[in-house]
């Protein structure tokens, strides 16, 4: 009998491993570090596991420092000769790699021609070679030709437009084709200093606007500057990294503002990112630290880079934004980012980051999913996508259509990839596909586009005969109603009867009577007892039912391209019957105060049969939806804050009629019970965060003893 269970559990657990192999989700990356691609919407975003995009090909750690070791390096540059120019800022030099990364030579300058080097934090290679370095130890520029030898020194700017108390360290420094300099100084919230080929200061250059809070804009309306004297003065973000590329400036911003990357004209303004949050959701959503972006360069396409100091995360975006990957970790392994402070990209695509925490550069080289994407993206950029009336013709492969289905194939969530292949069957006009890709891709603005196109087609090829059943069915009312006119005219009503489908009809019409005439039916649940806590149950049951309802058939459009199974249902249950309940509990102690009539059952029968109107429109709303466009979605939003005013309004006439105020102290009940109500949502953030703590310190201090152990 042993002997059998022992065969038994044995089986079960080979059987057992097998399932899990076949059951488990693919993987993608086998690399040391997560690579995903970054989905977003204007209310959420998540993050989608790709196949690796970059992995590490080399790894750069010379032995000494007669090789090209590297001491605290602060950034890193590709010259237009391919070579590679390096800022080694704690060994007091620029160090020049050739183009197979090999050690060429060294500049650290002289003393005594005035030339010797400290501390350099930038360099910048021109197209003729001229080597710009930012000597922040001796607050200068200097200047050497292509074989090292010193050119001259811009020493420290003067200007009657400067600061008094200007402090000049230049950080970062870059040079335009007109002879332009273009310098980052540290603290300087001012913006980029810009400079004349002489180096004098001519302007600041693509300022950051000044981010206010929410009390600090109430202060700047109620008083004067005289009286704001002594206060602490919000300041713009200061930029900490730049980089030029065929005339514009793409800067990264020190502080976590939502622009911290931009791309700025000659004129200084943002031509692409303005207002664009950079941030990554995905990761933020379950995380405290904030991201910091600490450099970014561009390739031959135009697609922008930047890094993430915090995370060691790399973002890549293409020239109109989209995020194409992002790839990276935090760490000490293989590939890993201790402190990286710098990043380049060359002509071949590979990206080299400096990694400040062992003194080493990383070389990242495009695997064939990168390459894939790349091209497709650069030729769906350029309009080269004919072959999509025959997807199945593959002699001609080097188009959009074709490629961007490669990639699905490769990746089949990889939003960009549905999203391009939509947007070229859309132009084609095959709508009807292209608003499957849309769905596949959660994109509702190019799905209410296609849609759009699908119901004129529909309404043209069908108006006729919607036009006909239409006016069928208004002649057959009026001809119902004509017949059951004279027919209860020679046949009057009887003693009716009473039931369960008369009841509730009765029920339901006095839910809309107390909706409609809110004066009489909230004083008749106070002084003529009209409604039960069981009417408020049934209320507030229809209330759920229907909300949630209209979350289930509201259309794809409407949900902004979110699935119905990222629904929280719980948290919807949640946020219909919490907000009553807190609602009714501080009314009911505000009154009890101020001496209002209303008992709590009341309050409670009132504030149920406040969500009428929410029970009226909200359900037919969401049905709607499924014929119409964002288009129609202002009069879709004015009916919404219509019932939301409807709402409002029901609330306080419940206030005034329960409760017998007059209307002045009506209002004043109001204000204190929306008081009442923001005190308990704030107690109630300070008690979950401690809660959350509590929680966290148990889990460490759990984790500390098990160590011990």
């Amino acid at each position: 009998m042993k002997r059998n269970v022992k065969k038994f559990v044995c089986l079960a657990l080979v059987l057992a491993c097998l399932l899990s192999l076949l059951t488990v989700a693919p993987v993608f990356a086998s690399t040391p570090y997560t690579n995903y691609f970054m989905s977003s919407s204007d209310d959420y975003s998540w993050n989608l596991p790709t196949p690796e995009a970059y992995q590490v090909s080399k790894v750069l750690d010379f032995p000494d420092k007669a090789s090209g070791k590297l001491l605290n390096p602060e950034d890193i540059f590709i010259g237009p000769d391919g070579r590679i120019y390096i800022a080694d800022t704690g060994n007091d030099r620029i160090v020049i790699l050739k183009k197979d990364l090999t050690f060429d030579f060294e500049i650290t300058g002289y003393a005594e021609d005035g030339s010797k080097l400290t501390k350099p934090t930038c360099v910048f290679v021109d197209d003729d070679g001229t080597i710009l370095v930012a000597d922040y130890g001796n607050k200068r520029l200097v200047e050497f030709t292509k074989y090292g030898n010193f050119r001259f020194a811009y020493p420290t700017p003067s200007s009657d437009i400067l600061a008094k108390d200007f402090n000049y360290q230049p950080q970062r420094v870059v040079k335009d084709e007109k002879g332009y300099i273009y310098v980052c100084s540290v603290g300087d919230s001012n913006g980029i200093l810009m400079l004349s080929s002489d180096g004098e200061f001519r302007n600041y250059y693509g300022t950051n606007k000044v981010a206010l809070t929410f009390w600090e804009m109430v202060a700047r309306l109620l008083w004067s500057r005289e009286s704001r004297k002594g206060t602490v003065v919000t300041l713009p973000y200061t930029f900490n990294n730049i980089f030029i590329y065929d005339g514009y400036i793409y800067a990264t911003t020190t502080g976590y503002s939502s622009a911290q990357m931009r791309k700025i004209n000659p004129a200084g303004s943002d031509v692409l990112y303005a207002g664009k949050d950079f941030s990554d959701m995905g990761l933020l959503r379950n995380s405290n630290d904030l991201q910091n972006f600490i450099d970014v360069t561009v390739d031959k396409d135009l697609n922008a880079y930047i890094i993430d100091s915090t995370y060691g995360r790399i973002y890549e975006y293409d020239e109109w934004g989209r995020n194409l990957f992002a790839f990276g970790t935090v760490g000490t392994g293989y590939g890993q980012f201790s402190i990286p402070k710098s990043m380049e990209v060359d002509d071949e695509g590979r990206i080299y980051v400096l990694n400040g925490g062992n003194n080493t550069i990383y070389v990242f080289e495009q695997t064939d999913f990168a390459r894939l994407v790349h091209k497709a993206n650069k030729n769906y950029s350029r309009g080269i996508y004919e072959s999509v009336d025959n997807p199945e013709d593959k002699t001609e492969s080097d188009n959009a259509f074709v490629q961007w289905t490669e990639v699905k194939r490769e990746d089949n969530f990889y939003v960009l990839a549905l999203q391009s292949i939509g947007q070229i069957l859309w132009r084609k006009e095959r709508y009807s596909e292209a608003l499957q890709y849309f769905y596949d891709a959660e994109d509702a603005t190019w799905a209410s586009s296609a849609f759009k196109e699908l119901r004129a087609d529909f309404l043209g090829d069908y108006f006729s005969i919607i036009a006909t059943v239409i006016i069928a069915l208004l002649v057959g009312l009026l001809v119902f109603k004509a017949v059951r006119k004279r027919y209860r005219m020679k046949h009057p009503k009887g003693e009716p009867k009473v039931n369960f489908f008369t009841k509730s009809v009765a029920f339901f019409k006095n839910m809309v009577h107390v909706s409609i005439h809110p004066v009489d039916g909230f004083e008749d649940i106070r002084y003529e007892n009209k409604g039960t806590y069981l009417d408020a149950v049934i209320v507030m049951a229809i209330y759920l039912v229907t909300h949630c309802l209209s979350k289930l058939v509201t259309s794809f459009i409407y949900r902004n391209g979110r699935s119905i199974e990222f629904i929280d249902w719980g948290e919807e249950i949640l946020w219909c019957l919490l907000p009553w309940a807190v609602i009714c509990i501080v009314n009911y102690g505000v009154t009890t105060i101020l001496y209002g009539e209303g008992r709590f059952r009341d309050v409670v029968i009132g504030g149920a049969y406040c969500h009428v109107p929410f029970i009226l429109l909200q359900l037919p709303l969401a049905i709607v939806t499924q014929v119409l466009t964002l288009q129609e979605k202002p009069l879709y939003d004015i009916i919404v804050y219509i019932s939301y005013g409807w709402v409002v309004l029901l609330v306080f006439m419940c206030m005034k009629g329960v409760h017998g105020f007059n209307p002045l102290k009506a209002v004043l009940v109001f204000i204190l019970t929306a008081a009442g109500v923001a005190a308990v949502v704030v107690l109630f953030m300070i008690v979950r965060g401690l809660t959350e703590q509590l929680f966290d310190f148990i889990v460490q201090f759990a984790k500390e003893l098990s160590y011990l152990v």
